[in-house]
């Protein structure tokens, strides 16, 4: 594999994207992440001042393009570069048991297939498949050097990348774990001594542990690990299970899948040998940290796009059937996400433009509450979190009630208290079922104290929502 290939794959990325570029709404999670890394520039602590259940690594990713610009196009070709790589170490792995034609072939498959599942932008799995990725490229590259007794140091450094992407999204710890696993099983079966082995198997465990370690570390020796240990555990487990939408989206999300399903399915019917069972081991472990999250949503299938788009090859390089696959996907993929759309990127960047500038002309220094709407409008004009509640759906949805170390309701009336001068709210409802406690205290503050300024349809690549701007509050 060179690095032209590399190249071809960074191209393809780039025109599968590039409608979205600079869009600062492209998906409300992003959106939120890039707010977050923004306001560590400012002293913002994850889960302190700001709250949510992702890992710190995620903030700290998003921090560091910070550093580059805090422009969404930073992220996202950014996210764009890390797709690209991910494709190219997809082919790297997949001409292993396959051709380099049919590895060039899964890339591009993995590229094609994440913007149909979501991840368009930067939704943690574009940063944290490749690491997982590059570390089952190590690991099974020394397969038959495990099998001989030795401990290469290319599994140390898988296993650090591995730790890298636990501390970006948790499931990533099966994943994670497979890899392990299968390298520490192919050390056991070696001419290595079996009180020997375990040494290398408990170094590779301690530094896939490290980076959280010393993560979850720092908050207890600040003094935060209560607020820690909660938004990493308790408050995920605490988080109710609703079957009906979960079960809905998992059907979409599979019939969605299901080209793809297909094509590898057909790769693993005939395929033989150690390299199908290492692919199939990874499957299994990225299903499990797939359904191990309540409350699916279509975004969380993108880590099982790599072992997935890996196992296609097989199939793919079969000289006819496996060109006629590829382009039918290709031609399914571009048929229902159009890549060349910039339409709703243009909406979206006008509406945020609009929304800044009312809430520029409105503003008396005083506190700006934004309430089930677009957390970034706090950087966008340089406003301070008014509460660590900032992520829409943690004030907005009822699922969400009072799963922080906060209460939601208590945050919201200690902001009111504050005399916020611009409110910002949907004119109806998003989430559902919304918390309608926070939503009817919020649009009581507003019409008593505060008029409407504007109504501005603000879309983002999957929805849109007409945004109320309130201000003017301390005059009436």
């Amino acid at each position: 594999m060179r690095p032209l290939h590399l190249l071809l794959f960074l191209v393809t990325a780039i025109a599968l994207r590039i409608a979205t570029f600079g869009d600062p709404n492209l998906h409300v999670d992003e959106s939120f992440y890039q707010t977050v890394g923004i306001a560590m520039h400012e002293g913002a602590i994850p889960y302190v001042d700001v709250w949510d259940r992702k890992p710190w690594g995620l903030f700290f990713l998003y921090y560091l393009i910070a550093f580059i610009s805090y422009s969404p196009i930073a992220y996202q070709v950014i996210a764009t570069i890390f797709a690209a790589a991910t494709a190219w170490v997809i082919a790297r792995l997949a001409s292993a048991w396959s051709t380099t034609r049919a590895g060039l072939l899964a890339g591009m498959a993995y590229l094609l297939w994440l913007t149909e599942l979501q991840g368009f932008g930067g939704q943690t799995p574009i940063f944290y498949n490749l690491f997982i990725a590059t570390a089952a490229l190590l690991v099974f590259s020394a397969r038959d050097r495990l099998l001989r007794g030795q401990a290469p140091p290319s599994v140390a450094a898988a296993m650090a990348l591995a730790g890298v992407a636990i501390t970006i999204k948790q499931t990533a710890v099966f994943e994670a774990s497979f890899l392990g696993l299968y390298a520490s099983a192919r050390l056991l079966r070696s001419p290595m001594p079996r009180s020997l082995v375990w040494r290398p198997v408990l170094l590779w465990a301690a530094i896939g542990a490290a980076p959280t370690l010393a993560i979850a570390g720092w908050y207890a020796a600040e003094g935060y690990w209560g607020i820690y240990w909660h938004a990493m555990y308790t408050a995920s487990a605490n988080r109710p299970m609703f079957l009906y939408p979960t079960t809905m989206r998992f059907l979409i999300t599979f019939v969605i899948l299901a080209p793809l399903l297909v094509v590898a399915t057909l790769s693993l019917a005939d395929w033989k040998g150690e390299s199908r069972r290492f692919v199939t081991g990874w499957i299994a472990a990225a299903v499990i940290g797939l359904v191990f999250v309540p409350n699916f949503y279509m975004h969380y299938s993108l880590p099982l796009l790599v072992p997935l788009s890996a196992a296609t090859a097989v199939f793919l390089a079969r000289p006819v059937v496996g060109q006629i696959a590829m382009a039918g996907l290709a031609a399914y993929s571009v048929c229902t996400f159009d890549p060349l759309d910039a339409r709703r990127t243009q909406q979206s960047i006008d509406a945020f433009a609009e929304l800044a500038d009312v809430i520029r002309g409105h503003d008396d220094g005083s506190p700006l509450f934004v309430v089930d709407g677009p957390p970034q409008l706090y950087t966008l004009t340089g406003h301070a979190f008014p509460t660590p509640l900032v992520f829409p759906h943690h004030l907005g949805d009822a699922n969400e009630k009072d799963l922080s170390h906060l209460s939601t309701l208590g945050e919201t009336r200690r902001v009111l208290a504050q005399r916020p001068g611009i409110v910002v709210t949907p004119d109806k409802p998003r989430e559902g079922p919304p918390n309608m406690e926070v939503l009817d205290t919020v649009y009581a503050y507003v019409r008593k104290n505060c008029r409407r300024v504007a109504n501005i349809e603000t879309p983002d690549a999957l929805t849109t929502a007409r945004m109320d701007v309130w201000a003017d509050c301390r005059k009436r």
